[in-house]
C-alpha cells in the first residue's frame, strides 16, 4: 500500500514538472515571436526613414499631392484665363492668396514671344513667393505652365501650391498646356535656360536601331492620322511604246485582240500579242491560264437583232503558277493602267472581267457579262386572311 502511494506521488510530480516546462516554453516562444515582429517593424521604419533621406530613386514612383485643398480661381483669374485663351495675354502669373487663386501679374506682349520673355522673366518672380506662370509661345494651344517654388519659400506656401496644381490645370484646361516645367531657382527662368530645356525635351536622345524604327513608325502613324483618311491608288508603271501603239489601234477598231503583261524586272507594262480579228470561240485559247495577263477584246455581236460592239477588259489571274510578287504587281498596276488606257489612249471599256484558270471564256459567258439576265424582284409575302373574314359559319348544332 505504501509503494502504491509513493508511485502516485512520483507520477503527480512528473506531471507538474511537465506542465511547468510547457508553460515556460510557450512564454519563451511568445516572447521570441514578439521580438521578431518588433524587429520587422523596426526594419520597415528604418527603410522608410532611409528612403525619405535619400529621396525617390530611379524607377520608383514619385510622390504626388493627392489631396487637393479646394482652393478655386477667383473672378479676376477666370477673366485673365479667358483673355489668355483669346491670345490677348502673353503671360499670367498666379499666386495663392487668402485661400483663392488670383492673378498677380499680367502682360499683353508683342508678336515676338522671345522678346516678351526677356522683358518679363525672371524679373516678375519673387524668390519667396511660390507661383504658377502661364506663358504663351505662338498659338493659343502652346502654353507653358511653369511651377516656381524656391527652396527658401515658406513650407506652408509650398504645400498650398502643390495641392492646388491639379485644380488650377482643370480651371485653365489641360488641352491648352503644351509643356510643363518645375523651377526652383530664378536663374532657370532666363530665355537661354528655357530654350536649352525646350531643345533637350524635343530632341531625341541616343536610341538603338529598334527604338529608332519604333519612333519613325509612330511619327508616320501620327502624320497619317493628321492627314485624314488615305486611299490606296496603286502603282503606275510606264507603258511600252509598242503597247501604246496597240492600244491606240484598239481604240480605233483596227485591232480586235491586245494582250499585255507586267515586266516585274524592269517595272513596265509590255505588249505580248495582238490580233486583227479573233472569233469568240478562240478567245479562251489565247488567254494563258498559268500566267497573269491584261487582255482587251473587241467583241462584235448581235443582241436581239441589233448589232453591237463592246470592248472587254479581261484580267486573268491564275490561282497557281505565279509568284506572290507577280500577283501583287498585277493587282496594284491594274487601276492606274486602266485609267491611262481610257484617258490617254482613248480605249472605251464596256465591261470588265476577272477570271482564273477555272472560269469559262466562251461566247455564252461573254454575253452573260455584257447582257446579264434580269433579276426577278422578290415576291411579296401574301398575307393570309384574318380569322373572321367571310360569311359566318355555324360551329354548333
Amino acid at each position: 500500500m505504501a509503494d502504491e502511494t509513493q508511485v502516485i506521488e512520483i507520477v503527480w510530480q512528473l506531471k507538474s514538472a511537465t506542465n511547468i516546462w510547457t508553460g515556460v516554453k510557450k512564454k519563451a516562444m511568445g516572447r521570441r515571436g514578439r521580438l521578431r515582429r518588433a524587429g520587422g517593424e523596426r526594419k520597415r521604419v528604418d527603410e522608410r526613414v532611409e528612403s525619405g533621406r535619400r529621396g525617390p530613386q530611379i524607377g520608383e514612383k514619385q510622390p504626388s499631392m493627392a489631396c487637393q485643398t479646394g482652393i478655386r480661381a477667383n473672378a479676376a483669374l477666370r477673366n485673365a484665363l479667358n483673355l489668355g485663351k483669346q491670345a490677348k495675354l502673353r503671360l499670367i502669373k498666379i499666386v495663392v492668396n487668402n485661400e483663392e487663386m488670383t492673378p498677380n501679374y499680367e502682360f499683353a506682349g508683342t508678336a515676338n514671344w522671345r522678346d516678351d520673355w526677356k522683358a518679363c522673366l525672371p524679373e516678375c518672380v519673387d524668390a519667396y513667393e511660390p507661383c504658377f506662370i502661364l506663358f504663351r509661345l505662338n498659338t493659343i494651344t502652346e502654353w507653358v505652365l511653369i511651377t516656381f517654388v524656391d527652396d527658401r519659400a515658406p513650407v506652408r506656401e509650398k504645400m498650398l501650391l502643390a495641392a492646388t496644381c491639379a485644380t488650377f490645370k482643370s480651371e485653365f484646361g489641360q488641352c491648352y498646356i503644351e509643356h510643363e516645367k518645375h523651377v526652383t531657382d530664378r536663374k532657370d527662368l532666363t530665355l537661354t535656360a528655357f530654350e536649352s530645356w525646350l531643345k533637350a525635351k524635343t530632341e531625341l536622345g541616343p536610341m538603338s536601331e529598334v527604338e529608332r524604327e519604333l519612333h519613325n513608325a509612330q511619327q508616320e502613324r501620327a502624320a497619317i492620322a493628321h492627314a485624314g483618311p488615305q486611299h490606296l491608288k496603286g502603282v503606275a508603271f510606264p507603258v511600252d511604246r509598242n503597247a501604246e501603239e496597240a492600244l491606240k489601234k484598239l481604240a480605233h477598231q483596227q485591232l480586235s485582240f491586245v494582250q499585255l503583261s507586267v515586266d516585274t524586272l524592269n517595272e513596265a507594262i509590255k505588249l505580248e500579242s495582238t490580233l486583227e480579228s479573233l472569233e469568240p470561240s478562240a478567245l479562251a485559247s489565247k488567254v494563258p491560264r498559268d500566267k497573269p495577263r491584261y487582255t482587251f477584246y473587241n467583241f462584235d455581236h448581235t443582241w436581239e437583232g441589233v448589232p453591237q460592239k463592246c470592248t472587254l477588259f479581261i484580267y486573268s489571274l491564275p490561282s497557281s503558277g505565279s509568284s506572290i510578287k507577280e500577283r501583287m504587281l498585277y493587282s496594284s498596276c491594274k487601276g492606274p493602267f486602266l485609267g491611262a488606257a481610257q484617258n490617254q489612249y482613248g480605249v472605251v471599256i464596256t465591261n470588265k472581267m476577272e477570271v482564273d484558270a477555272r472560269d469559262d471564256l466562251s461566247e455564252k459567258a461573254l454575253l452573260e457579262v455584257i447582257h446579264p439576265l434580269p433579276v426577278e424582284a422578290p415576291k411579296q409575302f401574301s398575307r393570309p386572311a384574318p380569322p373572321r373574314a367571310g360569311p359566318r359559319r355555324i360551329t354548333k348544332v
